[in-house]
């Protein structure tokens, strides 16, 4: 299958955005995912891209939002499902993390951070959840005869 010069030219820019994301940090990769979504706004590449630099700036709100953006383009996306996910979990919002790190397993079963993600969500929506149970010795109700 031929590849096309629009894919050939998003695919440079995600590679540049890459490369600008460890020389100039976030920054410089929000540029380069920015224009791709100006030429391009069904991309969603670029959605889970811009996705996931919210996510590592602590936007969480906003990263959802990609994420939804990413999805509503590519509904078969393992990635976005995750970085849903781990905004989701950031947020406290721990049994939809737990959902979307299930559907990312369930479209990629060997997504192997997927699973960690969702352990690690499930343990704490565990721990958060969990109700003090206080234990007493059992009480002898026998009667006594003396």
């Amino acid at each position: 299958m031929a590849t096309s010069t629009d894919e050939i030219k998003g695919n440079d820019a995600f590679k540049k955005a890459l490369r600008l994301l460890s020389c100039e940090g976030l920054d410089g990769a929000m540029m380069v995912v920015e224009r791709e979504l100006e030429e391009n706004p069904e991309s969603w590449e670029a959605w889970g891209a811009k996705a996931d630099i919210h996510y590592f700036q602590g936007k969480y709100d906003k990263s959802l939002q990609c994420c939804e953006k990413s999805l509503r383009h590519n509904p078969e996306n393992a990635l976005a499902y995750n970085i849903k996910g781990n905004a989701l979990y950031k947020l406290g919002r721990y049994k939809e993390a737990i959902d979307c790190y299930n559907k990312a397993i369930e479209l990629e079963p060997l997504f192997v951070k997927a699973w960690y993600n969702k352990k690690m969500a499930s343990e704490l929506q565990l721990k958060k959840s969990s109700v003090k149970v206080r234990y007493m010795a059992p009480r002898d109700t026998r009667s006594r005869k003396g």
